[in-house]
């Protein structure tokens, strides 16, 4: 649980400086956290029990459309149901 504590807190305490971008890329992320390392029944990370991801964390890139924001709403609700269990 303790290293759970210092994940979370590095992850939120990691900066980032944005010097510019590509307008054809600014409405889509890219990388993240690889799906090779994340179960897709219940979107919890294969290495660190009871660490679920969702969204644009995921390393899954989709066309401008919605298919996005399926991505985000499906596996926000299966890392949801999943994290309640």
């Amino acid at each position: 649980k303790e290293d759970r504590y210092k994940i979370v807190k590095s992850l939120k305490d990691f900066k980032l400086t944005i010097t510019g971008y590509n307008s054809k890329e600014a409405i889509v992320t890219r990388g993240g956290v690889s799906t090779k390392k994340i179960d897709p029944r219940t979107m919890q990370s294969k290495i660190i029990e009871g660490l679920f991801f969702a969204g644009e964390v995921i390393d899954v890139d989709g066309l401008t459309g919605g298919y996005n924001l399926q991505v985000a709403f499906s596996t926000g609700y299966l890392a949801g149901i999943n994290a309640a269990l």
